[in-house]
């Protein structure tokens, strides 16, 4: 059983050894853990499509369920807001916007000012790891059967693609511009579990900090499918591990988005629209 702090060769107890506990936290560290909670209540309060303050009443989900919350009242002071794009789009617009600006900009600053982290130390490299491509390209041709098979399943295809196609309508411009945007809302999530989170706090708690990223890499996936939510678990293990040690999110990018490119085509596919 671990003993309390003590001052003096006294134990500290109370407001002094809160105190204390909390001044003795790694700053880096501290500015982390705190920003990932924070971030990611912003994000899915404010962030997500149906939140876009030109269309606050209630939206579907992306599973196409109806949502029961609404966006909180500061919403308001955006409500003016509009971003580029069709009517169709822009929601979507919104969406990767958002998540750049949380998941991106605010933890790189963050990183930079209390942990002394560059991008490049947050995994925005190559030079060197071009040998572990090759590890991520396998990973795909073992993930792709699996696709496969989860695809034909009538829940993934009412799920995906999460840009709804009308009948007849094919490969559209729009929805080209929307995997656009699709892919960028995945360099987001990288940098932010696989760069902030495991390369962040690498220093400070070695490969421990793969584990910490976990539970809230698994949470993001509730507004999907429950079997994809169980395999972020495994699937941000091994995305983790491999940045922790690689240095780079840039592969697990492509991998995380040639999967969810596949699995949008798969969809489409079983459902006529190719």
């Amino acid at each position: 059983m671990s003993e309390l702090p003590t001052v003096g060769g006294e134990d500290v107890h109370g407001l002094r050894g809160l105190i204390k506990d909390l001044l003795g936290i790694n700053r880096g560290a501290l500015a982390i853990l705190v920003c990932v909670p924070f971030v990611l209540t912003l994000l899915d309060y404010y962030g997500m499509p149906w939140h876009y303050p030109h269309h606050r009443e209630r939206r579907p989900s992306m599973s196409g369920k109806e949502l029961r919350r609404s966006p909180p009242p500061a919403a308001e002071y955006v409500k003016h807001l509009d971003v580029p794009g069709s009517p169709r789009l822009k929601t979507w617009v919104w969406w990767g916007s958002a998540c750049l600006l949380f998941l991106v900009l605010i933890p790189a600053l963050i990183a930079r000012l209390f942990a002394k982290c560059s991008l490049r130390d947050l995994g925005l490299r190559v030079k060197g790891t071009g040998k572990d491509g090759l590890t991520y390209l396998a990973l795909f041709a073992i993930f792709f059967p699996v696709i496969w098979v989860v695809s034909q399943d009538a829940a993934f295809q009412e799920t995906y693609p999460f840009f709804p196609l009308r009948p007849g309508e094919g490969i559209s411009k729009d929805f080209l511009i929307f995997e656009a945007i699709y892919c960028l809302q995945f360099f987001a999530i990288e940098f932010f579990f696989r760069g902030f989170l495991v390369l962040g706090l690498k220093r400070v708690l070695g490969w421990a900090s793969v584990l910490v990223m976990l539970a809230p890499y698994c949470m993001i996936h509730y507004y999907k499918p429950m079997p994809e939510a169980i395999g972020a678990i495994g699937a941000g293990l091994i995305l983790g591990t491999l940045s922790w040690r690689t240095g780079t999110i840039l592969y697990g990018w492509a991998l995380h988005f040639g999967v969810a490119l596949s699995m949008d085509l798969l969809a489409l596919h079983y459902k006529g629209l190719l």
